[in-house]
């Protein structure tokens, strides 16, 4: 059997659902990447942190997705007319010392909880999968470190880098008889590398790299099958990940700055139903789309994200993504 995955939505920090379909069958319990996984919620200037202290950020982001797409990358024919519309809130507090422990490093730590709302449509003339509403997401938490800007012989920056080791919580809203949840039910851990070079006056280039670890879903959610390849089911493990966050921007007006934001994802391992590996089952997609930053002052920010998919496989393709996000230091 060769299984056909798909993942239903992404969010500010990526909620996804996904589930293992055979060509000849009802879907098998959904495997699921964690809620608290950002793809493209972070973008312009990312390596910076603001002012040291307490910052308060919002995101608010609406995504919608009508293509389920298989691991070969076309649309999955067994769904007829998905239509899958997610908003997301995320509030997020995040703190740096001011003090240094040495090298430019200041130790910190960030707190994000997202509010989730799921509304899920398909046709008549295929499987249906049955969304769990509005809820709380999985809480992300974790400490980081921000560095020192390095500055060149006139004082401008020219590069500033952060480390944080954040742990994804099964915090969320899960009910086990729902295909789409705000919620993973289970941990995960998501580092990440977060960087800025500004190479010339009024130009910037950021990047995040990160990589994602999933323990075992020991409760798998699915609304019309309780057993895989003739077995109960006892448990699913979504696949190990790496993916990048990328801009490219040009300060048009002072404070204002305009260009490309985007992310790249792809699945390293496969995942897991009973322990088995599930073959042709890992996930690939490339976000891009225009973007803009607005420094309000030293301790605000705004940002406007837009994305659309494009070399999708093993999930849905989003339509198109907008985003908006404000970042206040105390």
């Amino acid at each position: 059997m060769s299984p056909l995955k798909y993942l239903p939505a992404c969010l500010v920090l990526s909620f996804a659902s996904s589930a293992v379909f055979a060509a000849d069958g009802p879907p098998a319990p959904s495997v699921t990447e964690p809620s608290g996984i950002n793809l493209g919620g972070t973008s312009f200037y990312d390596g910076f942190a603001g002012p040291p202290g307490l910052s308060h950020l919002t995101y608010l982001k609406f995504s919608t997705a009508s293509s389920l797409r298989t691991n070969s990358g076309k649309a999955n024919s067994a769904f007829d007319n998905p239509k899958i519309n997610v908003i997301t809130l995320i509030n997020q507090l995040s703190y740096y010392s001011p003090d240094t422990i040495g090298g430019g490093a200041h130790l910190g730590w960030s707190l994000l909880v997202p509010v989730v709302s799921l509304d899920a449509t398909f046709g008549s003339n295929g499987p249906a999968l049955q969304d769990n509403a509005t809820g709380l997401g999985d809480v992300t938490v974790g400490p980081q470190i921000q560095f020192d800007p390095i500055v060149d012989a006139h004082g401008r920056p020219v590069f500033v880098q952060r480390v944080a080791f954040d742990t994804i919580l099964p915090t969320g809203k899960y009910d086990k008889h729902k295909d789409l949840n705000p919620g993973s039910n289970y941990y995960s851990l998501n580092p990440y590398w977060a960087a800025t070079w500004m190479p010339a006056p009024r130009w910037e280039v950021s990047w995040r790299l990160h990589y994602l670890y999933n323990f075992k879903n020991r409760d798998p959610a699915s609304s019309s099958q309780d057993s895989f390849e003739g077995k109960p089911v006892s448990n699913s493990r979504a696949g190990q990940s790496a993916w990048a966050n990328f801009t490219a921007s040009y300060e048009v007006i002072p404070n204002v700055s305009v260009g490309i934001n985007g992310y790249y994802f792809r699945q390293i391992t496969d995942d897991q139903i009973n322990g088995d590996r599930l073959s042709d089952s890992r996930e690939k997609v490339l976000g891009i789309g225009p973007g803009m930053f607005w420094k309000i002052s030293e301790g605000q920010g705004f940002w406007l994200n837009t994305y659309k998919e494009t070399g999708v496989e093993n999930r849905s393709r989003q339509d198109y993504a907008v985003q908006v996000r404000y970042a206040h230091t105390f």
